[in-house]
């Protein structure tokens, strides 16, 4: 029976951009009617399986009451705390012991790099439902469901029909670990506050695996000055002055934030190669967009982008296949 795992993360897409600047509120009822268009592509596919977690907000058992006429749902025992990075992580690691062949999510950047941390054996298919949505398809969610489905149903190799993500590995000099999909921003503020970066000249460096032109965040720097897709294997580094001088490029920060970097240095950086930061007066590493790692003065970090992350699927290239194939 084909099963997919599902993960809607609460969280995404609710962080202080709503306020300073015109991103959109993704509301649990967005995120249900999310669900509801994913369940109606899985619904082509017939004797289709969805695995979810009985998450304390409850996404789980609204799929399992109001949608198991649809496709069917098992759900697997739940949370009685409100869910954070470490729950998605978890709840990746709990469907795939259940026997999910894949794994949808419905969330951003951030959610992609939780799911990511779990060093799954199985695909994923991340489903846009963040601020941030390079490491997503954004794309119609209801072919995203039928892609889905059709691929577990007909066994195909993920490589033909999507690519392994690079991950960009951040090691400490305490031996501790980080990774993060698309961006790491050395941020000159010693301090993790709300999180999200949205102020140019607060980022002086940026290690990107994948540099959009396209979709918001800080991979829209390196998008507007040399794109790299995710299937490419290198990756850039680009080092910024907090205002002029230096090369000015205008960057989609945000939805609704266009603002300008003034770039001292932009290089490629192929895989595997070490790239290393530090700052005499401290700072902090953002992770996808959000400040995660708080940095001592003087204390370094390695960062390197190895192509050792999920398979990520590409509906298009599902559904081609099956045009191809008649």
């Amino acid at each position: 029976m084909p099963t997919i795992g599902l993960i809607v993360n609460p969280m995404a897409g609710r962080d202080i951009r709503r306020l300073v600047a015109a991103a959109s509120l993704q509301s649990a009822p967005e995120k249900m009617l999310v669900v509801r268009r994913i369940f109606a592509g899985m619904a082509g596919i017939p004797d289709t399986e969805v695995l979810m977690v009985d998450d304390y907000e409850g996404f789980g058992r609204y799929a399992f009451h109001e949608l198991s006429t649809v496709v069917p749902v098992r759900l697997i025992a739940g949370e009685k705390e409100p869910s954070n990075g470490n729950s998605t992580i978890d709840w990746a690691l709990r469907l795939q012991q259940a026997g999910a062949h894949v794994i949808m999510s419905v969330g951003g950047d951030g959610t992609q790099r939780n799911i990511a941390q779990a060093h799954l054996d199985i695909p994923i298919l991340p489903i846009a439902g963040g601020t941030n949505n390079v490491a997503c398809w954004t794309g119609d969610q209801t072919a995203a469901g039928y892609a889905c489905a059709l691929y577990v149903a007909r066994g195909d190799d993920p490589l033909e029909v999507g690519c392994q993500a690079k991950l960009i590995h951040v090691q400490q000099e305490s031996g501790h670990e980080e990774l993060a999909l698309i961006d790491v921003a050395l941020v000159r503020q010693t301090y993790t506050g709300a999180l999200a970066v949205w102020h140019a000249e607060d980022v002086e460096r940026l290690l990107l695996s994948v540099a959009d032109p396209v979709r918001p965040g800080l991979s829209n720097v390196g998008g507007f000055l040399h794109p790299i897709w995710p299937a490419d294997d290198i990756a850039m580094e680009i080092i910024l002055h907090d205002g002029p001088p230096g090369h000015e490029t205008l960057a989609v920060l945000a939805p609704g934030l266009m603002t300008p970097f003034y770039v001292k240095q932009a290089e490629p950086v192929s895989l595997g190669q070490p790239v290393v930061w530090s700052r005499s007066e401290g700072g902090t590493l953002a992770l996808d967009g959000e400040r995660s790692v708080v940095l001592h003065a003087d204390e370094t970090v390695m960062l390197r982008v190895v192509r050792d992350g999920p398979f990520v699927l590409d509906p298009a290239k599902i559904l081609n296949n099956t045009a191809n194939r008649g």
